[in-house]
């Protein structure tokens, strides 16, 4: 690992720009470059040292001599990795349990949403229509979480305060303290056969790529709610959005897709009981500041040697 003073920190998107500029004084003397389009990333790649930012434009890394740290200002890895070219010794890191609560909350104020069939409610207020619904409980509710990660146990431990019984799926199986029981992912289309509600909360990953498809759905209860925090591809939307149509699940929470903004012509638009969100789970009032101490933290490591904060392996894709 090379130590020493990284005397330029690069920022790439208006996000990460954002964080920087209002820490700037955390920097110290550190040189910052803004780039904002990738053409402007590219033509800083040799001299790019540390970075923050995400969905950087690079093909081939191998340009990038001088580079040590790359810093995400999201928890998903997938936009970067595999990361072509990369020089031996650079370290990336992420955001992971920045945004954890404020996901939590996402999750639990979706499934309370749609529980109580607050799309329909809605709808009938606007139509002037005095017609009435049929909420369900979730006290009592079989939970299940697919994801043991930060996201994962922040919504597992709001559903136990609600009463859920909740179900926690990950990649080996070992218990995990929030959970009232914990499986591994082979198991996750039989057990979809309990679930009451299942909450996605992946990593995005060659192995989590479509992993709420049509053969987990058709096992699904036709009460079943569906919630999704973690990456678009997770989910295969079109077979969600024809169950949705279809009546044979509950409803579904939305908060991320497989395109973003999602296409007009998308059928799950007018899905029923169905909640769309613009990938907004993730987002708090501290969130950038948070983020930006974390990124000066993970600088101040590299350069004298030691790990960083949150590292991403990318054997694993997070």
């Amino acid at each position: 690992m090379r130590a020493g003073k990284i005397g330029t920190v690069h920022c790439y998107g208006r996000l990460a720009i954002d964080m920087l500029t209002a820490s700037r004084s955390s920097l110290g003397d550190r040189e910052l470059v803004a780039c904002r389009t990738p053409s402007e990333f590219l033509a800083e790649l040799d001299r790019v040292e540390a970075v923050l930012g995400i969905g950087m434009p690079v093909e081939d890394w191998s340009r990038a001599g001088r580079l040590r740290l790359i810093h995400l200002v999201g928890s998903g890895a997938d936009s970067i990795l595999p990361a072509k070219g990369l020089p031996p010794g650079v370290r990336i890191a992420n955001a992971r349990g920045i945004s954890a609560p404020a996901m939590g909350e996402y999750a639990i104020a979706m499934l309370l949403g749609l529980a109580k069939g607050l799309p329909r409610v809605l709808e009938s207020q606007r139509a002037r229509e005095w017609r009435r619904h049929h909420p369900i409980l979730l006290s009592g509710l079989p939970l299940l979480v697919v994801g043991a990660g930060p996201v994962g146990r922040e919504v597992a431990r709001r559903g136990r305060a609600l009463g859920a019984y909740v179900i926690g799926v990950r990649r080996d199986g070992a218990p995990v303290a929030e959970f009232d029981e914990t499986h591994p992912a082979e198991r996750f289309a039989e057990l979809a056969t309990r679930a009451g509600a299942i909450v996605m909360a992946v990593p995005a990953t060659p192995l989590t790529r479509g992993m709420l498809n049509a053969g987990v759905l058709d096992r699904c209860a036709p009460t079943c709610l569906i919630v999704n925090i973690s990456r678009g591809d997770v989910v295969d939307e079109d077979e969600l959005a024809a169950r949705l149509h279809a009546g044979t699940l509950g409803g579904a929470a939305l908060d991320v897709f497989q395109r973003e903004p999602l296409p007009p012509g998308s059928p799950l638009w007018d899905a029923p009981n169905t909640i769309l969100t613009p990938h907004i789970s993730w987002s708090s009032p501290d969130y950038p500041k948070r983020v930006a101490a974390l990124f000066v933290e993970n600088l101040e490591r590299v350069e004298s040697g030691r790990p960083v904060i949150n590292p991403v392996d990318d054997s694993r894709g997070y």
